[in-house]
């Protein structure tokens, strides 16, 4: 047995001593990447729980869940070429149909997107909030998983977002940096402005709503795609997160979250730049038009 496919095994205990059924080691990825110490991290967790009965080591070695037959899963991108193709070919992991809106890309986005087996659509490069919608047209699902293309977003998480809506316990569920951790909230003047700035917006959205929400500008999250046709979004860019949430309260749907980890971005650059005024006016008005909003019932959040 290899040093590495030794390591692998060796991290949990296997029972009667046998370590016949772990799987040979895979070559870390270079997108979707936690640390140095990911291994670590995971096995000293693992390890805990299997001393507590919460765990057993044995379900490592059956067989995994296949993809999810109820759920697309859709990417914006643009110019993500160094990333796009390991995001949709970990999101084909938990989901059977991968969409990915190319918005005006002058890499190969497009190409390595459907190379690694997404569907591509195209658009003019409107923004995030247009692609959204766009893509919800081609959806014949009844769950949709919203995911960004730059390997922030760990699709290993697609299950635990999809899981309140098929128990029919949520109609929106979004995924938390607050509860998760995230890598790129944290350490500079830009990422500073962007944590308090999220924390200001999801604390008038729990006051408006009643909710108890930590994280309101994640766009990773799941949502029925009736409920997503159904909230008259008109956001063109990244204001579409906080806007679907607004408008999903506004609706009287109900609104949940899980913890998901957010990775640094894998290559590439953001799209969004603090430095505009135009991002201050936009992030300003589409919270005050939903906080506006009439709310139709009472809404709950789990």
């Amino acid at each position: 047995m290899a040093l590495s496919e030794a390591i692998v095994c060796q991290s949990l205990p296997a029972e009667g001593g046998d370590d016949s059924r772990c799987s040979p080691a895979i070559p870390p990825d270079p997108v979707l990447r936690f640390g140095a110490d990911e291994g670590r991290f995971v096995t000293l967790r693992a390890r805990r729980m299997v001393r507590q009965g919460l765990f057993s080591a044995s379900s490592l070695a059956a067989p995994e869940d296949p993809p999810d037959s109820a759920v697309t899963v859709i990417i914006p991108a643009r110019n993500e070429e160094a990333t796009v193709g390991t995001v949709v070919r970990e999101c084909l992991n938990y989901a059977t149909r991968v969409i990915v809106v190319e918005g005006g890309s002058t890499d190969r986005t497009a190409e390595v997107a459907a190379a690694a087996g997404a569907v591509v659509v195209r658009d003019r490069g409107l923004g995030k909030g247009v692609a959204l919608r766009l893509a919800a047209g081609h959806v014949d699902t009844p769950i949709c998983v919203f995911v960004d293309a730059d390997g922030s977003h760990d699709p290993i998480d697609i299950p635990m977002l999809v899981a309140p809506v098929k128990a029919g316990l949520a109609d929106h569920v979004t995924g938390s940096r607050l509860l998760g951790g995230s890598d790129e909230l944290h350490g500079g003047g830009d990422e500073f402005l962007r944590l308090a700035g999220s924390a200001l917006i999801t604390y008038l959205i729990n006051r408006r709503y009643g909710t108890r929400l930590s994280d309101s500008q994640n766009g990773f999250r799941a949502i029925r795609t009736d409920v997503f046709r159904r909230l008259d979004l008109r956001s063109r860019h990244t204001t579409i997160e906080m806007e679907m949430i607004m408008a999903t309260l506004a609706s009287g749907f109900r609104m949940a979250e899980v913890p998901t980890h957010e990775r640094p971005r894998a290559a590439g650059y953001s799209k969004i730049t603090l430095a505009r005024p135009g991002t201050w006016a936009a992030y300003g008005w589409r919270l005050i038009e939903g906080l506006c909003r009439r709310r139709r019932s009472s809404p709950s959040t789990v």
